[in-house]
């Protein structure tokens, strides 16, 4: 799966995917609970995943009843600062006796948070941040995101200054902070993806959720990052995305 795909099949993907504390709505299995439904235990029966989550979804429009979004996940390691764990995408095959789960395609997502004295528990209801799902990021490359996000959220914009990319980089980080305004503290990131760029400039898409949108005001947004082979991550543009 490109780079591209990627960025379009997570700009289409429902909020219930992220992989931070699981929405209210989500039941998060594990291997060792000791009350699964019939197609959580069968799965673990098979699979190496020590996690299910379970998402309901509302039916379409007309529709009655709800289904449900299913993602396995693997098991926590930590390298250095970062704690990861493999997440993908299950279906609903057949129906009935006959209903099992399956892997819908071979590609994973790779879950990470900063580490602290230990790695953090997955979709714990106290965490704020929790682990984000990236793709086809390293863990320097995560650590670096991350540093930027925090300086952006616990930072007052700085008045544009230097040359001018500089003052147009910093143009464009005080504009992203004023459109969070007091939300960007409570802001998490939920999705980081690498997208086309070559060899000497890295390009990726930061995906956050911003609560308590104003009134006509947005609640997502993706944030599109840069980074030369020898200089900082940087913020280049942001968007809506709904």
């Amino acid at each position: 799966m490109t780079a591209t795909v990627v960025l379009v099949t997570l700009l289409l993907a429902p909020a219930a995917s992220g992989s931070g504390a699981a929405p209210a709505a989500c039941m998060a299995f594990t291997r060792s609970g000791e009350t699964l439904p019939l197609l959580v235990r069968e799965w673990f029966a098979h699979s190496p995943d020590e996690r299910v989550l379970m998402c309901p979804q509302a039916g379409a429009p007309g529709s009655e009843g709800t289904t449900a979004l299913y993602f396995g996940e693997g098991g926590l390691t930590q390298r250095g600062t970062v704690c990861s764990y493999l997440r993908h995408g299950l279906t609903l095959a057949g129906s009935g006796t006959a209903a099992r789960l399956e892997r819908y395609d071979r590609s994973e997502a790779l879950a990470m948070a900063l580490a602290g004295p230990e790695c953090p528990q997955p979709h714990a209801p106290t965490s704020g941040q929790g682990y984000i799902e990236t793709y086809d990021i390293s863990t320097s490359t995560f650590v670096g995101i991350m540093r930027l996000w925090s300086a952006i959220a616990t930072t007052a914009a700085a008045a544009p200054s230097g040359s001018e990319g500089t003052r147009a980089l910093a143009e464009t980080r005080a504009r992203l902070q004023a459109a969070l305004g007091t939300r960007t503290s409570a802001a998490t990131v939920t999705r980081i993806v690498r997208i086309p760029g070559s060899v000497l400039r890295h390009r990726y898409a930061l995906f956050v959720k911003a609560p308590d949108a104003p009134p006509g005001g947005a609640s997502q947004y993706v944030i599109y990052v840069d980074k030369t082979l020898r200089g900082p991550y940087e913020i280049t543009a942001f968007a809506e995305t709904n």
